[in-house]
């Protein structure tokens, strides 16, 4: 392993923060996190980057910053306000953190969350690499404004993106909504059924960050594991649960009544590349998505 490191996480109270926070503390690491909501006890320091507020504290002798901020993308309905705050809530956040570079002159790692949904949904048999260009919809530009915020910080130090697929989670995320229906008999495909879901293991997501620190990766990487149907992601969490699914496919247009514009997270998909993380050196633990279901629920 790498030497020890000071590490702050912004956004580190979240689904995938929190379990980060665990991983790089059990492997030695000095970890602190910024959160609106400060617990010194805790090493949570407090700041608001809306006020561009911050506990200089935090900032002392950081070598690797990490960001995880972001509104949820399918938490509401996508008006435009909405479609504002889910930019905002990247880019503005990393703009902010740059800012502060002059109080991290250790700092020698900038690592960001991004998006897998960058590429756009036209080429339905293509596995994306990360040279390829971003796309023209909603989301692809989103990424597009996120990274292109983070590069604010390579005139200084390396900066690597991980762009992120569907995280299987029992905590949160995709799997317990759809784990929801199915267990209330109300699961079923949605739209054509064929649309592609790439996905990752929350275990291996953060190994992810943890070989982005120890390797220094630099650049744009895609985490997925694999990509499968989201008719076959939806049949495998249903054996996991032991539950049947009788209901024919949910209609395109219902869906759309249902989420408007942001009907598109689930009924466009996509399938990526994830060999520019693997000739990094990286294993994945979990690639068969039955096993890695059955192991979140048993």
């Amino acid at each position: 392993m790498s030497t020890q490191k000071t590490i702050l996480i912004a956004g580190g109270t979240g689904l995938i923060g929190r379990a980060l926070v665990k991983r790089l503390k059990e492997l030695g690491h000095h970890v602190r996190v910024l959160s609106r909501k400060a617990d010194l006890e805790k090493n949570i320091f407090g700041w608001n980057p809306n006020d561009k507020r911050i506990d200089l504290a935090a900032l002392e002798n950081v070598e690797v910053l990490i960001n995880l901020v972001g509104e949820g993308i399918a938490d509401k309905r996508w008006s435009n306000r909405r479609k504002q705050a889910l930019i905002d809530s990247r880019v503005d956040t990393t703009h902010f953190l740059a800012s502060q570079l002059d109080s991290m002159p250790h700092l020698s790692h900038y690592i960001t969350a991004s998006g897998i949904n960058c590429y756009g949904y036209e080429n339905y048999d293509k596995k994306h690499k990360e040279t390829d260009p971003f796309g023209d919809d909603f989301l692809s530009q989103v990424v597009q404004k996120w990274e292109s915020a983070a590069d604010k910080f390579a005139v200084r130090v390396k900066v690597a993106k991980i762009r992120t697929s569907v995280v299987l989670a029992k905590e949160g995320g995709a799997v317990p909504a759809i784990a929801k229906t199915i267990n209330n008999y109300v699961g079923a495909p949605l739209g054509s059924g064929k649309q592609w879901m790439p996905w990752i293991s929350m275990e291996d997501m953060v190994e992810v960050y943890v070989h982005a620190i120890e390797k220094e990766l630099d650049g744009a990487y895609n985490a997925l594991a694999g990509s499968v149907t989201n008719k076959e992601f939806t049949k495998a969490l249903a054996k996991t649960l032991h539950k049947p699914l009788w209901l024919p496919n949910v209609p395109s247009f219902v869906m759309y009544l249902l989420l408007g514009e942001m009907s598109s997270v689930v009924l466009d998909g996509l399938q990526a590349d994830n060999s520019k993380l693997l000739d990094s050196g990286f294993a994945f633990k979990h690639t068969r998505l039955e096993e890695t279901l059955s192991e979140i629920y048993h």
